[in-house]
Order: C-alpha cells, then sequence, then structure tokens
C-alpha cells in the first residue's frame, strides 16, 4: 500500500513578489524612491510601480508624504529590518556557498607626507592578504578630522584633541630627528661643537609649529644659527632633498624610517626631540562594523603601529 506524504511546509509558503520587496527595502533604507531606482538600475517610476504592488499584496500603506519628505508608516517600519536581515543574508551566504566575493572599496583620508613615505611601500603587503578591497585615497596636510561621512578611515598628523572623534594613535612616540645623506655627512664634521654645526646648510618642512629654533633651544636657546637655505611644503621633498645632499633635515623620525633603514640618509646627531604631534587613525563611528574598516586596522596592529603609543 503507498502512503501519501504529508504536504510539504514550502508548498504552503505565501511569498510577496520578490521585485517589489527589492524595490521597498531599498526605498525604505534611502527613504528616497529615486535613490533606490539608482541603486537598482531602474526607473524611479518601476520603483513606484513596485511599490504599489506590494501595497496591494499586503492590502497596507507602507509610505507618506509628510510635507516633501517621504516617511514610513509604523507598519513598514516594522517590516523594514526584516527585509534587509533577509537580503543581507541571502548576500552573504551566496557569496559564502559559491565563492562570489564581491570588490569592496575602502575610502581613506590620509595625512600625504605618511602615504607617501610609510604606507605605500607597505601596501603591497595589505593587498596579498586581502585582494577583494581596493583603496580610495584622498591625500590632506590638514590637522582636523574632516567629519566627512563617506570616508572609512582617516590618518592625520595632529593632536588628538578632538571632541565626538574615535581615535587612536599610530605607533611609538614621536620624535624628531636629525638626518643627512651619507654624501653630507662626509663633508660637514659633526664631531665639532653645536656652534658649528648651526651654521652647516639646512634643510627645513613648512606646516610645523616645531622647527630648528626649537632643536637648537635643547642645547642652548642664545645658540645662533644661520636659516634653512631650502624650506619645502611636504616632507616627501624635505627628504628627497636631503639625500640629494642639499643639506640636513630636522624631520619626524617615522617618516624617515625607510630611508635611514635603506642608508640613503643616516642619523646626523644623536639629540632627538620629542613631538607635539603626531599620527593618529581616526575611525568613522557611523561605519565601525564593516568588515573592510576592521580588516585593515588589523593590518595596520599587526605592522606595529596600533596598541602602542603614538605617532604623525
Amino acid at each position: 500500500m503507498k502512503l501519501n506524504k504529508p504536504p510539504s511546509p514550502h508548498n504552503s509558503r505565501r511569498l510577496p513578489p520578490f521585485k517589489a520587496l527589492r524595490a521597498f527595502e531599498s526605498a525604505a533604507r534611502h527613504e528616497s524612491f529615486s535613490e533606490a531606482a539608482s541603486e537598482l538600475n531602474v526607473s524611479r517610476a518601476a520603483v513606484s510601480q513596485q511599490i504599489k504592488l506590494l501595497e496591494s499584496y499586503l492590502d497596507a500603506k507602507l509610505f507618506e508624504r509628510v510635507g516633501t519628505k517621504l516617511e514610513l508608516t509604523e507598519q513598514a517600519n516594522n517590516y523594514l529590518p526584516l527585509l534587509t536581515d533577509m537580503f543581507d543574508n541571502l548576500s552573504q551566504g551566496t557569496d559564502h556557498l559559491f565563492g562570489r566575493k564581491k570588490r569592496q572599496t575602502l575610502t581613506i583620508r590620509v595625512a600625504q607626507s605618511f602615504c607617501h613615505t610609510w604606507l605605500l611601500p607597505r601596501l603591497a603587503d595589505f593587498h596579498r592578504a586581502h585582494p577583494d578591497i581596493s583603496i580610495q585615497f584622498y591625500s590632506t596636510t590638514n590637522l582636523y578630522p574632516s567629519n566627512n561621512n563617506a570616508v572609512d578611515l582617516e590618518i592625520v598628523n595632529g593632536y588628538g584633541n578632538w571632541h565626538g572623534s574615535d581615535y587612536e594613535p599610530l605607533g611609538e612616540s614621536e620624535e624628531w630627528c636629525v638626518v643627512a645623506s651619507p654624501e653630507f655627512m662626509c663633508r660637514y664634521d659633526f664631531t665639532g661643537s653645536i656652534e658649528q654645526i648651526a651654521q652647516f646648510p639646512k634643510i627645513a618642512t613648512l606646516g610645523y609649529s616645531e622647527g630648528w629654533r626649537d632643536w637648537f633651544s635643547l642645547h642652548d636657546s642664545s645658540i645662533l644659527f644661520c636659516d634653512p637655505q631650502m624650506q619645502f611644503d611636504s616632507t616627501q621633498l624635505s627628504v628627497e632633498a636631503a639625500v640629494q645632499g642639499l643639506g640636513m633635515l630636522l624631520a619626524k623620525s617615522v617618516l624617515v624610517e625607510d630611508s635611514l633603514k635603506q642608508g640613503t640618509l643616516v642619523l646626523a646627531h644623536a639629540r632627538k626631540m620629542a613631538s607635539q604631534s603626531q599620527h593618529y587613525l581616526i575611525k568613522n563611528i557611523s561605519h565601525h562594523n564593516e568588515a573592510k574598516i576592521q580588516l585593515f586596522v588589523d593590518w595596520l596592529r599587526r605592522c606595529g603601529m596600533l596598541g602602542i603609543t603614538g605617532s604623525d
């Protein structure tokens, strides 16, 4: 005797039209039919039509106009998180099961000199570990966070006195050091007195609150020194001038770290000076849960730039 199978619960599912659900979820998340149309690559009229179809299916109103603003009804507001979670789970589950990884873009606003002298030489290591993440850089010389919500992370050289920001210092506490090329060191005798060194050709970087006067004052505030022969508006140009043997340079140690390791620059004097400013990593507080941000933060930690005290 052949037994009848019980009806499958899947056959009794009552599901709204998928396109209509996508249109509503996008429009509700953006609170805009136009932005939903842009995200779904359809016309605004198509979004409106799909939402009307869903309202008819549910026999419920989903949006209300309050002046010029589009607002969700109470029922729609409760429905939205259910749909957002469903689409997120479907997307992540599909990627996990079928190996489809969508390339993500990480947006970073970064201090220009830090980007050139420290970050770029190490970036290949991050890309080898995370080939699915592309990075969009915006360079800056500003001492303050931009508060631009489109930026995921910022690395700025400042004083860490920003209210309403989530930030932490990069690397160890920064110091100023005097560097020069090996060729320059052969031409000038740094074993002499500080008064003699004060007359050697100098290079300076514009824009810092600290400089040669402060460094010489550590030895003797009355020392007379000749002004820098060359001044540049970026550290990378100052470093290159020093590498070319055009003068001795007062620079932040983190920005000449690689040049010292490579031997293109050497420490010209043992005396170092603590820096008042340093580099900080600033996290966009509205983007905290994004995996791409955490991956970059973890990479900085592996590089030894987080979990310690400060940097430019």
